[in-house]
């Protein structure tokens, strides 16, 4: 009685990662970032557009304008009475909120690293001729 609960107990363990297997296969092949072309693309350019979609989604409404005295995205003279401490201000600002400006842009959702991605693509679009961390 023993050695038959024994192979019922194997079967049903082989069955469960046998169909683990495969649907773990189907999800990796499925999510795919879309800003991702490692082939086409180097490292640098792929964390910009991420900064560039992070930017979009949760930055834009307000450094678009200047809205609540924002620096405003590629105007250099609203950036000119910012700290010459450049990007390690700039991200820990935009991780933890500065004044009116929310953390995270209002999107608690959003990993370091996409608000880092984000601060970075601001800088480099408003200041290209500067070098990069």
């Amino acid at each position: 009685m023993v050695k038959i609960h024994y192979w019922i107990l194997i079967a049903a363990v082989s069955g469960i990662i046998g169909c683990t297997t495969d649907s773990d296969e189907a999800v990796q092949t499925e999510v795919k970032p879309a800003y991702t072309d490692h082939q086409q693309t180097s490292w640098r350019e792929r964390y910009l557009a991420l900064g560039r979609e992070t930017y979009q989604a949760a930055c834009a409404s307000c450094h678009d304008q200047g809205k609540d005295s924002s620096p405003t995205m590629g105007d250099r003279e609203s950036w000119a009475d910012r700290s010459p401490l450049w990007s390690a201000v700039l991200i820990e600002h935009a991780k933890s909120g500065y004044l009116g400006m929310p953390s995270k842009g209002g999107q608690s959702g959003l990993s370091d690293i996409e608000v880092q991605a984000a601060g970075e693509y601001m800088l480099s679009e408003t200041f290209p001729e500067l070098p990069r961390d």
